[in-house]
């Protein structure tokens, strides 16, 4: 995490806040308070002490813990320091915690339309590059659960991999178990037929890729409990009810990390005398 902070100051401040240095003097202190401007589900507030720390120190007073909900107007946490310190940092602790937050309040709400039934909502890959590990902690912040990290922590065989192996579903099963015993194995399919060889494999669970509804509830009944079932691909807030209702035990949704809205924070900084 520190290398990212050091990164986003790097990229932001280059030579040094130009503006601040000409216009407020070295000595001021000021205070800022982190603003809902909508109703959100806090996440991320952990990283404004340590992104002012990197750009000179501030005491931070958090109000609303992680998870919390927040309604507009709500006073989210209190940062006090140099003044030149606090205008470095604002701007990259504001990111990471509108991006943070985004995510945690759009995952909240996908969780919560699928509330009263057992489906388990999951992040996918599809991240910003060097924002993983904050995003997927946002996913579990807001009530989600996380697909694997990347490509060491779980096998997920998909068609890109048997069209460039030799093409054959229980073959590379067979030799994934081989390979990585340990780690979990995860089979993609996108047609019935498909989904019978990856039975005949006995895979660990079975991702149904871009399938309708009606095809889900297909597969749940010829699945029969033997392997877990995800649903993933065109799955969004709207239909997240009726797919639960097939019976599948995951979904798995790229919109929680490559689509969810910046939340609307804001970090308004006042003087100290």
């Amino acid at each position: 995490m520190t290398r990212l902070i050091d990164l986003g100051l790097a990229e932001d401040l280059g030579e040094g806040d130009c503006t601040s240095i000409a216009t407020v003097p070295a000595d001021a202190q000021a205070r800022g308070r982190l603003l809902a401007k909508q109703p959100l589900v806090v996440c991320g507030v952990p990283l404004l002490e340590r992104v002012f720390a990197r750009v000179g120190g501030a005491e931070v007073t958090v109000h609303l813990g992680e998870g919390a909900e927040a309604t507009a107007g709500t006073v989210v946490a209190t940062v006090v320091g140099a003044a030149r310190a606090l205008l470095a940092g604002e701007r990259l602790a504001l990111n990471f915690v509108q991006h943070t937050t985004g995510i945690a309040t759009l995952t909240k709400t996908v969780v919560a339309a699928a509330a009263g039934t057992s489906l388990v909502v999951r992040d996918t890959r599809k991240t910003v590059p060097g924002m993983r590990r904050l995003a997927k902690y946002a996913v579990r912040t807001g009530g989600g659960a996380n697909h694997r990290m990347g490509l060491d922590d779980a096998i997920l065989v998909k068609d890109n991999h048997l069209t460039l192996g030799r093409g054959d579903l229980a073959d590379a099963v067979a030799n994934a178990r081989q390979a990585y015993p340990e780690l979990p194995l995860e089979v993609e399919v996108r047609t019935q037929r498909e989904l019978q060889a990856a039975l005949a494999a006995e895979p660990d669970l079975i991702l149904l890729d871009n399938m309708s509804v009606e095809a889900l509830r297909e597969a749940v009944a010829l699945t029969a409990g033997r392997v877990p079932l995800e649903a993933s691909g065109g799955i969004t807030l709207e239909s997240i009810r009726d797919v639960a209702a097939t019976g599948v035990e995951y979904v798995a949704m790229g919109q929680l990390t490559h689509s969810a809205p910046a939340a609307d924070l804001s970090l308004k900084l006042e003087p100290v005398a």
